[in-house]
């Protein structure tokens, strides 16, 4: 009886640790939407095909083809902002990236994101209270090292991505 109660209780906190890790993993892919970097990528992915394109304009690829190879972009986004994750969570805590969330969902969140310089006196007033809580003093401190975490890991994507598409490029007969 005891051995059934350890193996029951080891089970529902196993489960409550995955769930607790999926929940922290969906907050910080809601605020890649909030904050824009999800459309940062997107946008990274539509400016690799325009690249690509001017590359190939000697091969003449038909543009079924670049449609059928932008079909894959939502899952390569999705890749890297996964990929991202991870550089969050090394730093910021379930409760940090929630209360990120809160804050950039506000007016002044959003206008800080847009447009910093377009605050006015009570936004000011905001985001300055938000940047002197815990969490926005962690943002403060920790943007360095996270800015660089992005960047290798922007890096290793884009060109992951790029090696992709010239492949499938290669597959179907067309070369540089």
């Amino acid at each position: 009886m005891m051995k059934k109660l350890l193996l029951a209780i080891f089970f529902i906190s196993t489960l409550t640790i995955q769930a607790q890790d999926t929940s922290y993993h969906e907050d910080v892919l809601a605020y890649f939407k909030v904050n824009g970097t999800a459309a940062q990528y997107s946008n990274a992915t539509d400016g690799l095909f325009d690249l690509l394109k001017k590359q190939y304009e000697s091969q003449n690829v038909p543009e079924s083809v670049w449609t059928e190879l932008k079909a894959d972009s939502p899952k390569q986004v999705e890749r890297v902002l996964n990929m991202l994750v991870s550089a969050y969570r090394g730093t910021y805590s379930h409760e940090d990236i929630q209360n990120m969330l809160a804050f950039y969902e506000t007016g002044t969140g959003r206008q800080l994101l847009a447009d910093r310089t377009a605050l006015d006196y009570e936004q000011q007033k905001e985001a300055s209270v938000f940047y002197n809580t815990p969490t926005g003093q962690k943002i403060l401190m920790a943007e360095p090292d996270i800015a660089q975490n992005i960047g290798e890991i922007s890096q290793i994507w884009s060109r992951d991505l790029y090696r992709s598409m010239v492949d499938k490029l290669a597959e179907k007969g067309y070369s540089m």
